[in-house]
């Protein structure tokens, strides 16, 4: 049993502790207490935070749209047009969770990103007891779980915690490859970077990146044959490529290509259009708050690290080394800058500053590390149970829903979240992209309600006609719901002196 294990169940009464030294002293039982751990912090305040944005509720949306309609290959967004930015391996997911009661909820929806993270904090428990030893890779484990990155987005329904147990599973299975020493295990890490790939595209290549890095930095450029495997290619293309293939087919050659392909995929992630000092500074503030707060301990990992003299332990070292140095500058040199997109450094942080944690000599080390661990709980749970309140009541849809209860009609948005509100209506709201398109329409026949921001009304207040039925507010923008059903005069009848 490790230092921080005995820690833990120090302050445990006699009986449970003497059990629980028993149990802890063997591989499975670490392995369970990590799982257990991992998955008590993770979960907590699960599904209590709403979806309220555009990037929350899309997935969620289009997961509605397969149980509702039943388009799994190409889901839609509510105005029917099929969402093609994004491979749907997590809107899959969500539908799957959601498949047994029939609709999607924000515990559904964040379930994949949740069971994902609880996955990422085990594969970093493996990873530091193969390369290190269980000291690191409990340490690692209990580490990872707690990183700001990882709790937030183990509550989000977007696909970059899946794509992180992809990325690290590819990692893993190096590793268990013996760094590609043995051959046959190529073509489960190229399969892992196959399912990686449908979570996000062309991100999911990523630790490919690594693995052709650290393959290069132990030997050489000659290195990367190492890497070849025709089968393992086969399986990458059969899980990467379909979809891609069903989904130009159905968007039209050129506007895949061109509108998806190189500028959501490939362009946006190479190359800024600028730079200056906000996009040398921005990658590193997003690196930083996703590692927060264990992210302060890595310079001091980091020099342990280059300071080491065993090859071992050098060979082993350098991967976590090069996994951060790879996600780093591939995410800092693109055009797509999000705290979310830094979320692989994570795990490579936490199994370094586990690594790093084993090597100290202090013997009060189990002590400190326990303390401030239980203390960064502490702290976040008080944070989370503030905040949750604070951040769902930016959002009031209450007199929305009663209007539409009482006469239900189509719903129109402008200038505001609409697949949020999509989601949380549980009805669709498509975009009326300007106030003048909206009153064209009813105009001609079509009726329905239009929620528009405040800021969109004052700028045009619109026809006159239209009733203000109920206020309310998304995401701190404040909203009117405009109904046209005074615009409609009834049709005159034949008998009418003016009718004809």
């Amino acid at each position: 049993m490790s230092h921080v294990q005995r820690v833990l169940v120090h302050g445990a009464p006699p009986l449970f502790r003497a059990a629980a030294v028993s149990v802890l002293a063997s591989r499975s039982s670490r392995f369970a207490l990590a799982a257990v751990v991992g998955t008590l912090v993770l979960s907590f305040n699960w599904g209590s935070r709403l979806l309220l944005t555009n990037d929350d509720s899309r997935f969620p949306v289009l997961a509605r749209d397969i149980l509702v309609n039943g388009h799994w290959l190409l889901p839609a967004l509510p105005d029917g047009t099929f969402h093609l930015v994004k491979p749907p391996l997590v809107v899959w997911l969500i539908a799957l969770a959601s498949w047994p009661t029939g609709s999607v909820s924000v515990r559904t929806a964040v379930l994949p990103s949740l069971l994902a993270a609880i996955g990422v904090v085990l594969l970093t428990y493996w990873l530091g007891c193969r390369l290190f030893g269980p000291e690191a890779g409990i340490v690692g484990g209990l580490t990872v779980a707690t990183t700001v990155g990882v709790y937030t987005m183990a509550h989000s329904s977007m696909p970059d915690m899946v794509q992180l147990l992809a990325g690290t599973g590819a990692i893993a299975v190096y590793v268990a490859a013996g760094f590609a020493n043995k051959r046959g295990w190529l073509v489960l890490f190229y399969g892992v970077i196959g399912l990686g790939s449908l979570a996000k595209g062309a991100a999911g290549f990523v630790p490919l990146a690594i693995v052709i890095g650290d393959t290069i930095m132990a030997h050489g450029a000659a290195g990367r044959r190492r890497l070849v495997s025709i089968p393992g290619w086969i399986v990458l293309a059969c899980l990467a490529l379909p979809w891609w293939i069903v989904a130009a087919a159905s968007a039209g050659h050129k506007k895949f290509v061109h509108g998806f392909v190189l500028n959501d995929q490939l362009l946006a992630y190479f190359g800024r259009d600028y730079w200056g000092w906000q996009t040398i500074a921005e990658p590193i503030s997003f690196a930083v708050i996703v590692m927060l707060p264990w992210g302060v301990l890595l310079p001091f990992a980091i020099r342990r690290a280059l300071r080491e003299a065993d090859p071992d332990t050098v060979r082993r070292v350098r991967l976590l080394l090069v996994w951060l140095a790879t996600v780093f500058v591939l995410i800092a040199v693109s055009g797509k800058q999000r705290e979310r997109y830094y979320l692989p450094l994570c795990p490579a942080a936490a199994l370094l500053i586990g690594w790093w944690y084993s090597t100290l000599a202090w013997r009060g080390r189990a002590r400190a590390f326990a303390g401030a661990w239980i203390a960064v709980l502490a702290a976040g749970v008080v944070l989370v149970e503030l905040d949750t309140p604070h951040f769902n009541a930016t959002t009031d849809l209450r007199a929305l829903r009663t209007v539409l209860s009482q006469a239900p009609a189509p719903v129109y948005s402008l200038d505001l979240q609409d697949l949020a509100l999509s989601f949380n209506l549980d009805r669709p709201v498509v975009s009326a992209k300007t106030l003048k398109r909206f009153e064209t329409s009813v105009r001609e026949g079509e009726m329905g309600y239009l929620i528009v921001s405040d800021r969109a009304l004052r700028a045009q207040p619109g026809d006159p006609c239209m009733r203000r039925a109920a206020r309310g507010v998304v995401t701190r923008q404040p909203f009117t719901v405009l109904d046209p059903s005074g615009c409609v005069r009834p049709a005159l009848s034949p008998d009418h002196p003016r009718a004809g």
